[in-house]
């Protein structure tokens, strides 16, 4: 009897201290049934809080939110809890009078308005796609926020789906299977997950220096594309030039998703977002060299404006995030001759110095651009892309210049990397770093000089006193830089690594 009660003592405080180490987690179960429009979502959840939870849906810098509860519908919670919803401020809060167990169920709406069914999934990015035979789908779009410091265990996984459509999630690229469960924690996987599924899409698997990279495509579309052909020079010489150019191949693997989404107007353009290991984009027009170009500039981020970021945040220094990564991007363009001297030369004169130089702004201060970026974007929303870009440009001639060619921008850039390598994960990459970096292939007051005039207090760069490699040209024209090739110069010898 002693022994029984000992038992049952050593089972009680065994389950009392495996519950104490059980983690929280969010357990998404996704259902629909490949015609209509509508995904029905049931979220099972613990709680960190005793009397309600509270999340958030929707991202306000992931665009449109005009009417966000026309996507997100018919929430609802289990007895005896009680749902209250805040639109304004987008949060759902859960009271759970008591009860062990939480629950709650809500559909997003996916369709698109008869007038303007491309438009809308573009320039309103938390509508996801959902209709006759075709599912694209992100997480911002259909799952909600925690609003604690919590980091649960989430899983998704789907009920119900229709059989014999491709399946593509970006969690476990290789897992084909909806029905089976994708797991990791909250911080890796919020605002990282991508879903697809459809009888017109097509994924290809490549082979990229040892990494596994993913071709998600629609297979036609009324613009006549074809996508999985359109992408394969990326596969084939663009990834191998930017992980080469970084030295890096530590993924686990990437994915390029490109979808042609039907449309009953002119073209109108491509758009797209960054993922985890991967980018999105949604394509409204024939493809054609400003997508490639997108497509090259939104890849390049792995690096430059996600593994290596100067400040607190992306705004703090977008001539850095966004400049220099265009940089890059057009020189492994280059590099991979996927731009030749002609695209290479119009992106550099046509797309960046010339309506840099001919801008209203371009002399704004950099602490003005983050103020204005929404509200004026049409004059601040290139301004760090142009002028940054045109500062790598401008110093990777400078380190060429006073190296006598052994050093380029290149270099400078794989010391700052690493240098954020070595920094804690909670420690910033400052200006400062930037500079000391620098300061090895440059004079660091003159370096010094140069970013606080040039990319804080937003003076243009004179051309005129600038000296450049003698591969290049320039010339002024209306006080406006355009930039040539010299007689007998070669892109894939000025950019070769």
């Amino acid at each position: 009897m002693v022994r029984s009660i000992l038992t049952l003592i050593l089972l009680l405080s065994f389950n009392i201290y495996s519950s104490a180490l059980q983690k929280p987690f969010m357990d998404y179960v996704l259902s629909w049934d490949g015609e209509s429009s509508v995904l029905e979502v049931e979220l099972t959840y613990s709680a960190t809080q005793k009397d309600s939870t509270a999340f958030i849906f929707g991202d306000p810098s992931f665009g449109g939110q005009n009417d966000i509860f026309n996507v997100i519908k018919n929430i609802r919670g289990t007895d005896p809890e009680v749902v209250k919803i805040d639109e304004a401020s987008r949060r759902i809060t859960i009271y759970h009078n008591g009860a062990k167990n939480h629950r709650i169920t809500y559909e997003i709406e996916g369709s698109l308005p008869v007038d303007k069914p491309t438009t809308t999934p573009q320039t309103e990015l938390f509508r996801p796609v959902i209709s006759k035979r075709i599912l694209t789908l992100v997480n911002m779009q259909f799952d909600l926020t925690i609003t604690d410091q919590s980091n649960p265990l989430v899983s998704y996984s789907w009920r119900r789906y229709p059989e014999n459509l491709t399946y593509f999630n970006s969690v476990e690229p290789s897992q084909t299977d909806p029905s089976k469960k994708l797991t990791d924690n909250y911080d890796n996987l919020s605002h990282k997950v991508y879903f697809v599924m459809g009888d017109n899409i097509g994924v290809q698997e490549y082979n990229v220096l040892g990494v596994p990279y993913y071709a998600v495509t629609t297979k036609k579309d009324e613009y006549e594309n074809n996508l999985q052909a359109d992408l394969s020079p990326f596969f084939e010489s663009y990834f191998q030039s930017i992980h080469r150019f970084w030295n890096d191949t530590e993924f686990p693997f990437y994915y390029l998703a490109v979808t042609a989404l039907q449309n009953n107007q002119k073209e109108i353009g491509g758009g797209g977002f960054g993922m985890r290991n991967g980018f999105v984009m949604k394509l409204g027009r024939k493809f054609g060299t400003r997508d490639r170009y997108v497509t090259a500039h939104e890849t390049s981020h792995t690096w430059i404006g996600i593994k290596i970021i100067l400040g607190e945040n992306s705004f703090d220094h977008q001539w850095f995030g966004e400049g220099f990564n265009d940089y890059a991007t057009i020189i492994n363009l280059a590099n991979s001759n996927i731009f030749g001297e002609e695209d290479f030369l119009y992106y550099l004169n046509e797309f960046t110095l010339k309506p840099h130089y001919e801008s209203q702004v371009k002399a704004a201060h950099n602490d003005s651009i983050a103020a204005n970026y929404w509200t004026d974007h049409a004059n601040y929303g290139k301004l760090p892309y142009r002028r940054g870009c045109i500062f790598a440009f401008y110093l990777d001639n400078q380190i060429r210049l006073a190296s006598n060619g052994r050093f380029t921008l290149r270099n400078m850039l794989l010391d700052l990397y690493e240098l954020r390598k070595e920094k804690k994960k909670d420690e910033v990459l400052t200006v400062n770093d930037f500079i000391n970096v620098g300061a090895s292939y440059l004079d660091k007051k003159d370096l010094e000089e140069q970013v606080a005039n040039y990319m804080i207090a937003g003076l243009p760069i004179d051309f005129r006193n600038a000296g450049l490699i003698e591969e290049f040209h320039l010339e002024l024209i209306e006080n406006i830089p355009k930039i040539s090739l010299s007689e007998g110069a070669d892109l894939s010898r000025i950019y070769q690594w």
